[in-house]
């Protein structure tokens, strides 16, 4: 028994040391990846806890370590999700100087969500006391693990449904020419996001340098800018000296752009801004590096199975020798053999996905009769330890694969991406949040599952899950009844995903933003990534990096069709940081009452008015850049914002227009200029600032949690 457990444990070891490896930026703090592999430990430890648990109950030996291992893992998961994680990501995500401030700031985002979530907790409480009289003080530590359990239930049986479904779809879909083509599609919107992520960071550099070169230097605030400018000029890939060299366009200031006041506060929100610009760059970087090379792989199998010929790519004609012969042998099989296996696995992934609903749709029955297969197969290893915890392992296993699958497929859920080498410490902690989440009830479904919720033979013994978590029956909806009817419903999500009902029924209620990512794709994207991975099979044969083909400057002899508009630059500034603009007209004069006005006040002029002038209208000058930005590789979440007035109103005496009047040239940037001549660009494409063709690029660059 207990040998299962370490092997186990040296199996989750080595995984966890293997995603940090893979996935964690190199600027993640060592004790956000500690504690990253922290939840990931314990959750997959109750994962592991559930054989032995179920085994030594069928053995009618019980294990007193077992329920001290189950305490520790199972109140970790409940910590960790709902207290120690969501406080730490904030943490880590915000831009505040000092740790108090960090800390106020992690509290301020986090207590508006469970202050709700109290408040609304309050109102159930008082609802359960009058309606269920019997209920003590002692019983509402069960009822918390009800609730919590209810949560975890409710979303993982949707997210299960989904993966029993599009796990054996995705593994049967073998054929090279069909990967190849989700790959293009890919290649086209990581090269779109590249572009807009480019700007981006651009605009925010353009932003740190305005408010440095005009800040005075006996500012009080001087110190913490000095921070901002040194952290942009050492981990940006946009360097602050470049742009100051090649200039900034005040003129093209956006009014709808980011305002920061001019406080301790707005040079915060602006030292997080730039920390998610570059976050977002390199991760988008990474992204698109990483589909190329898959795609550029998938091509050479087509063209081999078209050919006949299963030359590796790569190695020397003639080449002789054991390597050379293994690296035939693999790729032989990389041709030929794959697809055929990959239709086999999926024949038999299907098969368990079947047998998985057929039991979650006969819970109900509560054993009698026993309708369950996996049920059948542990009660009759119950001799063997090591077959029943085997048994019990491949179902639990499969059902946390489908899980996780489904979760990081919705497209909401973009802000807990794991990019290689480029995921930051808050995604990595969100990531860590959501496995202890679903951990316990995808643990507590599988026993209801194989009928073991309750005692697990006639003798009337039990196992420690049910021994804590039986007690949640203090309210029977949510502890007994949810458990045993609500998994029936999986029959119809299962049936709504198999036919692709539920993406159409999300597309017409939601939008697209919970639309689960679908790889049967023909669209724009498709066909950009086609003539993208084209451009850079050509550059890598002639010795250039990918991604340099979004950064060259000859985009027009690259990608026929493309014509590259720019702007007249102008250097004149209309605008100075922190005091009145003098010698101007109606403009300055606006400027000069709002700026003196917000002197007197204590609050100054905004950080960002002198400084995000050249957010839209340069960044196309500057888009070669981009060509020496594609070595570091980081991720994050949306920067927050702080707000002030003076911008708008400075930017309304200037220009005399609306905001959207002065975006008009910046419609067609990202791959929708880049590739005119090759499809109609999306409804909605290509208005942000960042000229996504996505739609709201621009409005999703300023954050939600600023």
């Amino acid at each position: 028994m207990w040998g299962f457990f370490a092997l186990g444990l040296v199996g989750v070891g080595s995984t966890i040391a293997a995603l940090l490896r893979r996935y964690a930026a190199p600027s993640v703090p060592l004790v956000v990846s500690g504690a990253t592999a922290y939840a990931w430990l314990v959750s997959m430890s109750i994962v592991l806890i559930t054989p032995m648990d179920v085994a030594a109950a069928l053995a009618h030996a019980p294990e007193a370590a077992i329920g001290v291992l189950w305490k520790i893992t199972y109140w970790s998961t409940q910590v960790l999700t709902w207290l120690a994680l969501p406080f730490f990501q904030v943490y880590a995500d915000a831009g505040d100087f000092t740790v108090g401030g960090r800390a106020l700031t992690s509290l301020k985002e986090n207590g508006l969500l469970y202050g709700l979530a109290a408040a609304a907790g309050v109102v159930g409480l008082l609802v359960i006391v009058v309606v269920e009289r019997s209920l003590a003080a002692s019983d509402l530590p069960a009822l918390g693990m009800a609730l919590s359990n209810t949560f975890g239930l409710c979303a993982g049986i949707l997210l299960m449904g989904y993966g029993l479904v599009e796990i054996p779809r995705e593994t049967w879909k073998a054929d090279p020419a069909h990967q190849l083509k989700w790959c293009a599609h890919r290649a086209g919107r990581f090269a779109e996001e590249v572009l807009r992520t480019t700007a981006e960071l651009e605009s925010v550099v353009t932003v740190i340098v305005a408010n440095d070169k005009q800040m005075p230097r006996r500012d009080p605030l001087r110190p913490y800018m000095a921070i901002i400018s040194a952290a942009a000029e050492s981990e940006s890939p946009v360097k602050p000296s470049a742009v100051l060299a090649g200039g900034y366009d005040l003129d093209a200031l956006h009014a709808d752009d980011l305002e920061y006041n001019y406080d301790m506060a707005g040079l915060a929100a602006l030292r997080r801004r730039l920390a998610a610009a570059i976050h977002e760059f390199q991760a988008a970087a990474a992204q698109y590096e990483a589909v190329v090379r898959q795609a550029l792989e998938h091509e050479a199998v087509v063209k081999c199975r078209q050919l006949g010929v299963y030359e590796p790519p790569g190695l020397p004609p003639g080449a002789t020798g054991l390597a050379a012969a293994v690296r035939r042998a693999a790729w032989r099989w990389r041709c030929v053999a794959q697809p055929g296996a990959r239709k086999v696995v999926a024949a038999l992934l299907a098969a368990m996905s079947g047998v998985v609903v057929w039991s979650e749709a006969t819970i109900f029955t509560g054993g009698h009769p026993d309708l369950s297969p996996f049920s059948r197969a542990i009660r009759g290893a119950a001799g063997r330890q090591w077959g029943a915890q085997l048994l019990v392992a491949l179902p639990l296993g499969y059902i946390c694969w489908c899980t996780a699958f489904a979760l990081f497929r919705l497209n909401a859920f973009n802000y807990n991406k794991l990019a290689p080498r480029a995921t930051t410490g808050a995604a990595l902690m969100q990531n860590g949040s959501l496995m202890a989440r679903f951990a316990a009830p995808t643990c507590w479904n599988l026993l209801h599952m194989v009928h073991m919720d309750a005692a697990v033979d006639a003798s009337g013994a039990k196992t420690v899950f049910t021994q804590n978590m039986g007690g949640m029956t203090v309210l029977p909806v949510l502890g007994q009844h949810l458990n045993t009817y609500l998994p029936a419903l999986l029959v119809l999500h299962v049936s709504l995903v198999w036919f692709n009902l539920w993406d159409r029924l999300a597309g017409a209620c939601v939008g697209s933003r919970f639309r689960f990512n679908n790889d049967d794709v023909d669209d724009q994207y498709t066909e950009k990534g086609r003539l993208l991975l084209r451009k850079e099979g050509e550059a890598l044969a002639n010795g250039l990096r990918i991604g340099e083909v979004l950064a060259a400057d000859d985009l027009e002899l690259q990608l026929p069709g493309f014509k590259q508009r720019k702007r007249l630059r102008k250097k004149t500034s209309w605008f100075s940081f922190g005091r009145p603009a003098a010698g101007s007209g109606g403009g300055a004069a606006a400027g000069g009452d709002a700026g003196g006005a917000g002197a007197a006040g204590g609050a100054g002029s905004s950080a960002a008015a002198a400084a995000a002038g050249g957010a839209a209208g340069s960044r196309l000058e500057r888009l070669p850049m981009l060509g020496s930005m594609l070595a570091g590789r980081s991720d994050g979440d949306a920067a927050g914002e702080g707000r002030a007035g003076l911008l708008s109103s400075l930017m309304g005496n200037k220009h005399g227009a609306s905001p959207a009047s002065s975006d008009g040239e910046g419609a067609r940037s990202g791959l929708d200029g880049i590739f005119a001549e090759i499809s109609t660009p999306a409804p909605g494409g290509g208005r942000g600032r960042g000229g996504g063709g996505g739609g709201g690029a621009g409005t999703a660059r300023r954050g939600s949690r600023g």
